[in-house]
């Protein structure tokens, strides 16, 4: 995640899912980044590049390479895990009230070989620049893990569509000539068929 102090993270429900880059995910503000990863838990390998203009491009070797931007100050966005308080500080160019839009340029390998141990570990490089605020640029998306976001399994995407609009309605309230269940209840169940 790379994110501003005071950032909310973007709600996402499999509609945005599927209609997101599979790589990285911004709120509407600009100031909360999230990162999809291949390892769920552990190391990975993420190195920053911060130039004063747009860095050069070269995607051959990675599977994955979307463009965002986001606002932060010079002070830079602060890095880490979604169940951690572990964060770093990445600092840009500026200073701690210089806030301003950039881009960042997230390349990724190794998503899907996160399960095979003589496999190098998962990679990222984040490259940054200021540059005026623009939409999403994906520039690369070959590797399973992302195209397994972009587009899921059609039969628990109907599972989790019925969650999601069951999670919506005061209980006991039928939908579907279902009974309603929570949300979260309902995929605690599908995980475990």
């Amino acid at each position: 995640m790379l994110l501003d102090t005071d950032a909310e993270a973007p709600f996402e429900d499999i509609d945005a899912r599927r209609a997101g880059s599979g790589l990285v995910s911004v709120n509407a503000e600009g100031t909360y980044a999230s990162v999809k990863t291949g390892t769920p838990d552990g190391e990975l390998d993420v190195t920053f590049d911060v130039h004063p203009a747009e860095a050069p491009a070269d995607f051959g070797d990675w599977d994955e390479v979307v463009e965002v931007s986001l606002y932060f100050s010079g002070a830079g966005p602060l890095a880490g895990g979604p169940v951690s308080d572990d964060y770093v500080t990445v600092p840009l160019l500026g200073g701690e009230d210089d806030y301003q839009w950039w881009r960042f340029r997230i390349h990724a390998r190794g998503r899907d070989t996160v399960h095979d141990p003589s496999a190098p570990p998962e990679q990222h490089l984040v490259q940054v620049w200021p540059a005026p605020r623009a939409p999403e640029i994906r520039h690369k998306l070959t590797d399973q893990t992302g195209h397994r976001r972009r587009n899921p399994d059609p039969n628990y995407y109907a599972r989790v569509k019925a969650a999601e609009a069951a999670a919506f309605l005061p209980e006991g309230t039928t939908y579907a000539s279902q009974p309603v269940t929570s949300l979260a209840a309902k995929l605690e169940e599908d995980q475990q068929h």
